[in-house]
C-alpha cells in the first residue's frame, strides 16, 4: 500500500471513528491526490476535518442516513418491501436492525453499479460502531439470506476490517472475511505514481464517460461482484444494457 493511501486511511479512520495515528509526510503534489481521491469518495469532509484536528479535538459526527435505497431485481425487491413493512408490527421490533439493512443494501447498489466508495463504506463503519449493541444479528443476517446478499455484506464488511481497523467480532453477521475485499478496496483509489491527469478514482471517473463506456464499467463491477449477490448482479447489468439500448434508440 503506498502513501497516499496509508495516509488516507489514516485520515478516515481518525475523522470518522476517532482513532489517531501520525499521518505521514509527502509532496504538496500528493496530497492534491489525496484531496481528490477524498472528493470522489465524498468524503472530503471528514478528511479535511481529520487534517484540521490532527492535533487537537477529534470531530463530530452525525451517523448518516442510509434513506430507503431499493434493490434492481423485482423479486428481492419484493421481499425487502415486505420485511420494511412487516418489521415495526413484530413482536420484538428493531429500528435499528432495520436501518443497518438499508445501509448495506444502498452500498450493495452502489457497489455493484459504480464500485466501492468509501462514503457508503463509512456508512456501515459509523452505523455499527454507535448502534451495533442494538443491532439483532440473527434477524439482519435471516433477513440477507433471504435477500440473497450475505456474501455481498460480508463484502463490504471485510473492506472495514482490511482498510478500516474493524475487529470482525464488531461485526456479527461476518462468518468469514474476504481476502479479495482488500484488492477490491485499493483498486478503487490510485496509485502514488498515477500523474495529474490520470489521478481519478472510478466512483466519479465513471460518470464522465459515455454510455458504452459506462456499460463496460457497470459489466465489469457486475462481474466482479456476482459471485457475492448473484442475482442482483445480473438485474443491475440487464437494466443498465435495457437503459443503454433506450438511449440509442432516442
Amino acid at each position: 500500500m503506498d502513501i497516499i493511501k496509508r495516509n488516507f486511511f489514516c485520515l478516515l479512520r481518525y475523522g470518522a471513528f476517532n482513532e489517531y495515528e501520525p499521518v505521514e509526510k509527502m509532496s504538496a503534489y500528493k496530497w492534491g491526490v489525496l484531496q481528490r481521491m477524498a472528493q470522489a469518495h465524498y468524503v472530503e469532509a471528514i478528511v479535511n476535518s481529520a487534517r484540521d484536528n490532527t492535533r487537537s479535538q477529534c470531530p463530530t459526527l452525525c451517523v448518516p442516513d442510509a434513506g430507503l435505497s431499493r434493490l434492481c431485481n423485482g423479486f428481492l425487491n419484493r421481499r425487502l418491501r415486505k420485511i420494511r413493512a412487516a418489521e415495526p408490527d413484530s413482536a420484538e421490533p428493531s429500528i435499528e436492525t432495520l436501518n443497518m439493512l438499508d445501509i448495506i443494501v444502498q452500498t450493495t447498489e452502489r457497489l455493484i453499479l459504480h464500485g466501492v466508495t468509501y462514503a457508503h463504506i463509512l456508512n456501515m463503519g459509523i452505523f455499527l460502531r454507535s448502534y451495533g449493541d442494538r443491532i439483532d444479528y440473527v434477524k439482519l443476517e435471516k433477513w440477507l439470506l433471504q435477500l440473497n446478499i450475505l456474501s455481498m455484506a460480508e463484502l463490504e464488511a471485510s473492506i472495514l476490517i482490511y482498510t478500516l481497523g474493524f475487529q470482525q467480532d464488531e461485526i456479527p453477521f461476518v462468518r468469514r472475511v474476504i481476502p479479495a475485499a482488500y484488492n477490491m478496496a485499493l483498486n478503487a483509489l490510485p496509485s502514488d505514481d498515477a500523474d495529474e491527469d490520470t489521478a481519478t478514482v472510478s466512483g466519479r471517473h465513471i460518470f464522465t464517460l459515455n454510455s458504452g463506456g459506462k456499460l463496460t464499467v457497470t459489466f465489469l463491477n457486475c462481474q466482479r461482484c456476482f459471485f457475492y449477490a448473484p442475482i442482483e448482479s445480473v438485474s443491475v447489468f440487464l437494466t443498465q444494457i435495457a437503459s443503454y439500448i433506450a438511449n440509442m434508440e432516442e
